[in-house]
């Protein structure tokens, strides 16, 4: 009698489960069928795959699946499927998700697709733990809502869903067609105030930045507007130019509270900047663009401030960065670290208050991951060294891939790479060589490294032309040594 009831027990407890799994089925549609669909539902916008390309067949994969594989990786993921999809020439009336695919064949991994919950509790747009912008969805998320499990969508209420999507798509497509010029035209004025304005170089590249932000946050999209809006912030930079060098330190770590500010009001400000993520295999947080550029406020304000100043820049750089509700990137923790740990073995003995700045350093640093949510940096670290392993040699595979991916790019990154391996054999100004160590673990940790290097030559070309960043604060506090007396001639010789 027991064992029997005990068994009741048990499939009581597994029904309602089932029953809970296969309580939304998935229905691909044309996409002319979303014509039809008026405020029904939560709405967004379907990232079929990750990486520059997709195809119908690759998309369904990750459908099934709940995962995806970059397609310069080849293959598609691994694993079971775990939920059946099924096919229609209109909308159902039942409660389903019903959503659109990239056509047959191969083709490039830079439109998005419709997608809507049909289901009770469901308004307006739907919301991603995957991305973070209201209406953008991953194809990953869709098995979660399918099943009912963790990592599901949710829905946040929208006046006009169908128009809110149309301005998203727009601005996703906008900001990605202005990167390229945003970062040719800041570079042109880097190298132009590097010659001819050597003072005003750090100040204008901290205006560049504010202006990527400025961006991100005022949503403006088109391309000559995006442009002259860094112009004019770099020439705000360049009135900075006389401040005294504790104010431009001041001035470079108040670019990463900013940074670190906009990311915990509002994700979208930075992931729709024109420097930002690409939405197609990175959606929230910092791009490796970003990250690098960061690089520099990063280190510079250390070096300028010193003393307490470079464990307090350290946090707030590490949080900044790594942070999981900030930029979740957690081969740029790598970086930075590689940075710090240079910069001060090359300007101080490693003295207890040194270790002890450390240590707290290390602690906001893992409090920030800890407490800050999940990120695809928690998830990392959750998997314990395999999964970290994997991830490295991931990151590998993707980095030479993309270094290779044409005779132009090759050219550019490891053309670029022996450039400042010659830098680094002749720099000994340690706050370069500190910039330079970092480089070289971003080019091993992250996998953009055409970005990495243009963003690095052109932090170099900033840090080394400053004059008040040639040497650290310790050097330049330092009094110069008195000239040595002349010995008096001995008395027999006057």
């Amino acid at each position: 009698m027991t064992k029997i009831l005990a068994l009741a027990l048990l499939v009581a407890a597994v029904l309602p489960a089932a029953g809970e799994a296969a309580r939304l089925p998935v229905v691909v549609v044309p996409s002319e069928a979303f014509q039809a669909l008026e405020n029904d539902g939560a709405q967004g916008l379907l990232v079929p795959d990750a990486g520059p390309e997709t195809s119908r067949a690759r998309a369904l994969a990750a459908l099934r699946r709940g995962a995806v594989r970059n397609s310069l990786l080849e293959g598609t993921p691994a694993g079971r499927p775990l939920i059946d999809v099924t096919y229609a020439r209109s909308l159902p009336r039942d409660p389903a998700i019903v959503l659109s695919l990239p056509p047959a064949g191969r083709r490039p991994n830079d439109a998005r697709y419709r997608i809507a919950v049909l289901a009770p509790g469901f308004d307006g747009l739907l919301t991603s733990d995957s991305t973070r912008i209201p209406g953008l969805v991953s194809i990953v998320d869709v098995a979660p809502t399918a099943l009912g499990t963790d990592g599901k969508l949710g829905s946040t209420p929208a006046g006009d869903p169908a128009a809110s999507l149309l301005a998203l798509d727009r601005r996703i497509d906008e900001h990605r067609d202005a990167k390229t010029p945003v970062l040719l035209v800041s570079l042109a004025l880097i190298v132009g105030l590097a010659i001819f304005r050597r003072r005003a170089v750090l100040p204008a590249f901290a205006g560049i930045l504010l202006a990527n932000l400025a961006l991100g946050v005022t949503g403006l999209t088109h391309v000559w507007v995006d442009v002259t809006v860094v112009v004019l912030f770099a020439a705000a930079g360049v009135a900075f130019a006389r401040l005294p060098v504790a104010g431009h330190g001041l001035l470079l770590a108040g670019v990463l509270a900013a940074y670190l500010i906009a990311m915990g009001i509002d994700a979208r400000w930075v992931a729709l900047s024109p420097l930002g993520p690409t939405q197609n295999a990175r959606f929230y947080g910092l791009s490796n663009l970003l990250s690098t550029l960061l690089l520099v406020p990063a280190l510079a304000s250390a070096a300028i401030l010193g003393g307490w100043a470079v464990a307090a820049i350290a946090a707030l750089a590490l949080v900044t960065v790594g942070g999981s509700q900030f930029g979740a990137d957690g081969g740029g923790v790598l970086v930075l670290l590689t940075g710090y740990a240079v910069l001060v073995a090359l300007t101080r003995r490693p003295t207890r208050r040194t270790l002890v700045a450390a240590a707290v350093v290390l602690v906001v640093l893992a409090a920030a991951l800890a407490l800050g949510g999940s990120s695809h940096v928690t998830d990392a670290l959750a998997g314990g060294p395999k999964e970290l392993a994997e991830d490295f040699w991931r990151r590998l595979q993707l980095s030479w891939l993309r270094a290779t991916s044409s005779w132009g790019v090759a050219l550019l990154v490891f053309g670029g790479i022996a450039v400042l391996a010659v830098l680094a054999r002749r720099e000994r100004r340690p706050l370069l060589l500190a910039y330079l160590a970092a480089l070289a673990v971003s080019l091993l940790v992250n996998d953009s490294p055409n970005d990495i290097i243009l963003a690095g030559l052109g932090g170099y070309l900033v840090l080394s032309t400053a004059p008040e960043v040639a040497r650290p604060a310790t050097e330049r506090a330092r009094p110069a040594a008195p000239e040595p007396r002349a010995r008096s001639a001995p008395a027999a010789s006057r």
